[in-house]
């Protein structure tokens, strides 16, 4: 893995198993797609201590959070060159 990849991974938190919802997993996926927790709250227009608690899986996100968020993946997997 690329050393910018790995820094976005790493500033995206993981919840731990037994809190890793569709929810998490989503907002997990989209904060490493944007490059980090701080761009993906300034994207969703959220506090970033918020973000990082849905993607640690303590809270779930408003619904429309998370649809930003999905619809954030959507746009990524339309782009030239990526996998469906």
């Amino acid at each position: 893995m690329p050393a910018s990849a790995a820094k976005k991974t790493e500033d995206c938190p993981t919840a731990p198993p037994a809190r890793r919802t569709t929810y998490a997993k989503a907002l997990h996926r989209a904060c490493v797609v944007m490059g980090g927790a701080a761009e993906l709250a300034q994207r969703l227009d959220v506090p970033e201590m918020s973000l990082r608690d849905w993607m640690e899986g303590r809270e779930e996100p408003p619904e429309a959070v998370f649809l930003a968020a999905v619809e954030l993946l959507l746009l990524y997997l339309e782009q030239p060159g990526r996998a469906n």
